[in-house]
């Protein structure tokens, strides 16, 4: 009966080793948007190479110090696609820049989430100014969205929860930031682009 066992278990031994491995960072609890990853909050270990996609690469050291763009729950692998900065900008065509957007109502903020497409227009200060609202950006990607001032990577200044990081080109970028220093802006949600 023992041999049997200790046959079995070399047998299951041989097959797990067969199973091709990858080195991957993954979060040690659960991981808020905004959050910024420290030793505390990532280990490296090994998964099923068919886990993850086949150009996963990952060192946590790379990792230390980089702020979640989304929540991430315990045990999930972090990929370059999930951390603010270049990665957000992924899969995006090269010209594509990120801008923060501080929408007039800011209520819309809570509603969205990384992903959500969205409108921006422009509208005059006052309503006595003249012209009209028009549209800057058409179903522009939400990228990310800053949580609590502790993990927002904008800076700890009252109305700095107040924004929105959208994904546009540079000639949007450059009328947004104009728009905003003549006017007031307005996201509106949208399904996504075709």
């Amino acid at each position: 009966m023992l041999a049997l066992c200790a046959g079995a278990a070399a047998l299951l031994a041989g097959e797990h080793s067969g199973v091709e491995q990858v080195n991957v960072v993954r979060v040690t609890h659960d991981v808020v948007a905004g959050e910024v990853l420290h030793a505390t909050s990532l280990e490296q270990t090994e998964v099923d190479a068919a886990a993850v996609p086949s150009n996963y690469e990952a060192e946590l050291q790379e990792m230390l110090g980089q702020t979640s763009a989304v929540a991430l729950p315990a045990g999930a692998v972090v990929h370059h696609t999930q951390l603010v900065g270049p990665g957000l900008l992924t899969g995006h065509s090269p010209d594509t820049v990120a801008v923060p957007v501080r929408p007039a109502d800011t209520a819309l903020i809570g509603l969205l989430s990384p992903g959500q497409r969205v409108d921006v227009l422009a509208s005059p200060e006052t309503p006595e100014a003249a012209g009209e609202s028009r549209r800057i950006a058409e179903a522009a990607p939400v990228i990310w969205i800053p949580q609590d001032e502790s993990e927002n990577w904008l800076g700890a200044t009252s109305d700095s929860q107040d924004v929105v990081v959208l994904a546009v080109d540079a000639p949007t970028a450059a009328q947004l930031a104009e728009a905003t220093s003549s006017g007031r802006l307005h996201l509106t949600m949208v399904g996504g682009a075709d």
